[in-house]
Order: structure tokens, then sequence, then C-alpha cells
């Protein structure tokens, strides 16, 4: 364990060290046999002779002329690439729904995040359930007893289906009368 702690100093110390760029450092072994670096002397020292970092600057980006900036300040980029997946969490594929009176939740994600303006909205047999939403959970009612598909998509300001989710299949079985 000392020598972890010793490790994680030593390396603490040198990066404190390299933003300081005409600082002397000191390098000995203190009495536990662990080596320690300083920026004060110490009489068993040596002095490292530690060359300048290269300075780095970060690209910058331009926005081509001509080029659409969105309203949200992201350079125009292909709609559906501002997300890589709409997914349906719950309930999962192939679920069976029995006593419900047609009634469930269903539970979406998105990657990444919901972006501000955007909306979700739930398909079912590939026809829009209720308003588009920011929630991410989705309380259907009365659904008809049989077999659905259920998929998400996610909209944009203008109601414009970005990306939409892989279907799933669920099957509602609801409770009838007995018929004499």
């Amino acid at each position: 364990m000392r020598k972890h702690s010793a490790l994680i100093i030593s390396i603490a110390t040198l990066l404190s060290c390299t933003t300081i760029t005409h600082a002397k450092v000191y390098k000995w072994v203190n009495e536990e046999g662990s080596v320690v670096y300083s920026d004060q002397p110490h009489p068993e020292a040596e002095v490292l002779n530690i060359k300048p970092l290269h300075p780095y600057k970060a690209p910058t980006y331009q926005t081509p002329e001509g080029a659409e900036v969105l309203p949200n300040d992201e350079p125009s980029v292909d709609p559906s690439a501002r997300y890589s997946s709409v997914t349906i969490d719950s309930p999962e594929h192939e679920t069976n729904f029995h006593g419900t009176a047609g009634s469930f939740s269903v539970s979406v994600s998105s990657n990444p995040s919901l972006k501000k303006g955007d909306k979700y909205q739930l398909l079912i047999n590939g026809k829009a359930i209720g308003e588009p939403t920011t929630l991410s959970q989705f309380n259907v009612q009365n659904i008809n007893r049989g077999e659905h598909t259920l998929s998400v998509q996610v909209l944009n300001k203008q109601g414009k289906s970005l990306i939409k989710s892989p279907s799933i299949t669920v099957f509602v079985h609801r409770p009838s009368k007995k018929r004499n």
C-alpha cells in the first residue's frame, strides 16, 4: 500500500511541477525507501533537468461558408446523425399482457438523451398514439385484444421523424364475458 501511495504522490507532484515552466525539481529517497519529488530542496536531493513541455493549441472549428446553423447553435448536419439509437426498454419483445383491460406502460430511451426541442412519439401498429412528449414513459389504455407492434420515434420541433426504433410485438389478452 505504501508503494502505491508513494507512486500516486510522486505522479501528482510531477504533474503539478510540469505546469511550472522554470521551476527546479528535486528527487531523493526518503527514510522509508520511497522516491520523493519536490520543488523544495532537500539535503540528499538531486536536481532533475526537466525539459519544457511543448504547448498544444486545440484546433478550432470554422463553420463552412453558407452552412446553415441550427437554432441551438449546432452546425447543420444530417438530422438522423443527431441520434445513434432510440429503443423501447420496456415491455420486452413478445410480452403477453393478461387481464389488464388493455392497459400497460412503455418505457423508451435514446442515445444521446433527448435533445432540446425534440420529442418522443409512440406508434402502435404504425399509428401515432397520443401527443409527442419529452417524457420517456407512455401509459397506454384500452388497447384491443390481439397482437400489436410497438415502436417509438424521435421528432424534431417541426414534427419530422429523426430516428425510429426497431419494432417489438406485444400480445394483449383482455378478459371477455362468457357467452351462454
